[in-house]
């Protein structure tokens, strides 16, 4: 069953479902638990371990459906043909050379059973031969192991070339596609389900790089020492010198003034789904002030609860940028929950309508965090220019890095999963 099941976690990556190994094996371990007895147990099983969203739940019951089902064999019911004088219609005289139609000659009677003889019972005319039921039968199964070796047979066979080049050139489309215009309601949902998709390949990524450099290195010492204390035939059981790697905390400061919301929006959708990375994550937003969105940022549907952002209270969406002021403010009031395991991720274009910067308070919180993340919607040839006073803050960040396509956000979250 094993390989039947690797199969049908396959299909799954196929159909867009996104599954880890550590998903699958899971899945692997319930399903040897409950076992394979029980059809819907087996589909809940299933789902409960490989499918994380309940929007999922359709195309997973759908796939299962179609994977786990075996054709039943018809049986032929057994009776016999209804006689010509059943049917209502009476035979068609045969014409005759003079003109007078011949009587239709009535069909042979059985005769009459002898006295003592014993009567054999006859086979119903439509049974099927016992040579014709084996044939259909084993045709049957020859076509199903036939339909199911092509199947495995296109999963383990990779694509070729042509497909390759287009499975890639799909994927950098989509990654070139620029965030900070304007979706229409329809295309907004999908580009929300592709920033997701792509959180969620990171979260995997960074799970693995986490697992192995949690194993640590072979202490030779305490390898030999275990083997001469334990007496067994295995000489010996390696140990290692684990390294306790504990998570970081992210602090978010997000612009949404109206030239930067669209991708503030794409840019909370990519952290909302990060936040499990992360030992917590604190979410503010700002236009002149700051305001902490934590509690909201927490429940938020994309796209549906963006409106009750936009209405939060003490957020003015119509006042000026003024990031000095934000930052002064920041350093004021949450100076004092800034670790040396905090990053701190800003979003904004760093138009200040001339207003003063203010750098020396971002300065101060450079002081106490472990780093900072610039993140402009802007083209790169647009920093600097006219109200714009992104250099002023620069020195004071670890990276500033273009955030107006899918690609640059997938960067920004590496570096930021980064330690």
């Amino acid at each position: 069953m094993t390989p039947r099941l690797v199969d049908f976690i396959r299909l799954l990556r196929a159909q867009g479902l996104p599954l880890s190994v550590a998903e699958g094996l899971d899945a692997l371990h319930s399903v040897g638990t409950v076992g394979v007895q029980d059809r819907d147990l087996l589909r809940l099983t299933l789902r409960t371990t490989l499918v994380k969203a309940q929007r999922d739940f359709p195309l997973f019951d759908t796939l299962f459906a179609q994977f786990f089902t075996m054709p039943r064999r018809r049986r032929r019911r057994r009776g016999q043909q209804p006689a010509p004088g059943n049917t209502g219609a009476s035979p068609r005289p045969t014409p005759q050379p003079n003109g007078v139609p011949q009587a239709s000659t009535p069909p042979p009677q059985p005769a009459p059973p002898v006295a003592g003889a014993r009567s054999t019972p006859e086979p119903p005319q439509d049974a099927p031969e016992p040579e014709e039921a084996d044939a259909s039968e084993a045709t049957a199964l020859q076509a199903l192991a036939e339909l199911e070796q092509a199947w495995r047979e296109q999963v383990a066979s990779p694509p070729s070339s042509r497909q390759a080049a287009a499975l890639e050139r799909t994927e950098a489309q989509q990654l070139a596609v620029r965030i900070d215009r304007p979706f229409p309601p329809d295309q907004l949902a999908s580009m929300y389900r592709e920033v997701e998709r792509l959180a969620l390949r990171l979260l995997s990524r960074q799970a693995l790089r986490t697992r192995r450099a949690q194993r640590g290195r072979l202490d030779v010492r305490r390898t030999v020492l275990q083997g001469l204390r334990s007496g067994t035939e295995v000489p010996f059981t390696f140990a290692y010198r684990r390294r306790k790697r504990s998570k970081l905390r992210l602090i978010v400061l997000c612009d949404v003034s109206g030239s930067v919301w669209q991708a503030t929006t794409f840019l909370l959708k990519l952290v909302h789904t990060l936040q499990s990375a992360f030992a917590s994550v604190r979410s503010m937003v700002f236009v002149n002030r700051v305001v902490e969105v934590t509690e909201l940022f927490q429940r938020m549907r994309f796209p549906e609860d963006l409106d009750a952002l936009q209405h939060y209270p003490q957020l003015n969406l119509f006042g000026f940028s003024d990031f000095g002021r934000v930052f002064y403010q920041f350093s004021q009031d949450f100076l004092h929950d800034i670790r040396q395991n905090t990053v701190v991720l800003i979003l904004g274009d760093a138009r200040n309508n001339a207003f003063d910067p203010q750098a020396w308070a971002l300065g101060e919180v450079r002081q106490h965090c472990r780093r900072i993340i610039w993140l402009n919607p802007e083209l790169r040839r647009d920093w600097n220019t006219g109200d714009s006073v992104l250099a002023a803050y620069a020195p004071f960040c670890e990276q500033v890095l273009e955030c107006w396509t899918l690609e640059h956000l997938m960067q920004a979250a590496d570096a930021l999963l980064q330690r």
